[in-house]
């Protein structure tokens, strides 16, 4: 079994201008080689490897945008569970507080705690829409560290 590897010989004519030629020799020059096939050897690969290297570069700079966005969801899902948490606390809070209704009363009981409820709905979207008019919901007001740096 002949383990040695054959390389293929490819032949072809480069057709040069005059400027491209003594810019081919040049190369040659610097390089110190003294074919042809050595100079265009040399630069395919250099090509190549500036683009592996440029291909390199986007995808890290993808995957370093693709852990920045994760770590800002994952700080937006640590409020919502807090403000849930909060939340739920409070209703709780609430409804061990609140003193039996009598059944005569129960009806008006309802209605007028509809009409509240209603009322603080109304209420937190008219303070939502100021916030949001304001600059409360910027970055920067919620406390969230715009350098990128600072994430890692």
């Amino acid at each position: 079994m002949n383990t040695r590897k054959r390389s293929e010989s490819v032949q072809f004519t480069l057709r040069l201008s005059q400027a491209q030629a003594e810019r081919f020799n040049k190369i040659q020059g610097e390089l110190n080689v003294k074919s042809k096939s050595d100079v265009f050897d040399y630069l395919v690969t250099f090509a190549s490897a500036k683009r592996d290297d440029q291909e390199i570069l986007f995808y890290s700079l993808i995957d370093r945008l693709g852990e920045m966005i994760g770590k800002r969801l994952q700080h937006v899902e640590t409020v919502n569970q807090l403000h849930l948490a909060l939340t739920d606390s409070f209703i709780k809070y609430a409804v061990s507080a609140l003193p039996d209704v009598p059944a005569q009363l129960l009806e008006a009981a309802r209605f007028r705690g509809t009409q509240i409820y209603e009322r603080i709905n109304i209420t937190a979207a008219r303070e939502f829409q100021r916030r949001r008019k304001s600059d409360a919901y910027e970055p920067s007001s919620l406390g969230i560290d715009e350098d990128p740096e600072a994430l890692t």
